[in-house]
């Protein structure tokens, strides 16, 4: 019976802890795109130090950016999805979903144009 109790309170405690528009910030907070995980992951910190937001921290080897924007710290990951396609997922370091997604938006908009040259270079 404590076990039922237990699992029914765990569960209740999880529906309510996440935010009601968390579902909508991460369908912004996450794009695909036609380029290898390697060269957007350098791609990405080209355009986050032209953005001048601060770089905290970086790990190439798990595809992670730490970076701070104002008083904002957001955490960028670089996934492959294949040997030629990478996703990219960029959220708030402390689960905060109340900001907003237009950080996310200037990245996102800022890599589109970029992979265009990245894709001349390879071709």
């Amino acid at each position: 019976m404590k076990i039922k109790l237990i699992t029914v309170l765990a569960f209740f405690t999880l529906c309510f802890a996440v935010p009601s528009n968390a579902a909508s910030y991460l369908d912004d907070s996450i794009k695909t795109f036609g380029v290898s995980a390697d060269n957007m992951y350098l791609t990405s910190l080209s355009i986050l130090n032209s953005l001048n937001y601060e770089i905290l921290e970086m790990q190439s080897a798990s595809g992670y950016i730490l970076f701070r924007t104002g008083a904002k710290d957001y955490i960028m990951t670089i996934t492959a999805a294949s040997p030629v396609t990478s996703n990219i997922k960029i959220l708030p370091a402390n689960s905060i979903y109340s900001t907003g997604s237009t950080v996310q938006k200037t990245i996102f908009d800022a890599l589109e144009a970029n992979k265009l040259n990245i894709l001349k270079k390879q071709g």
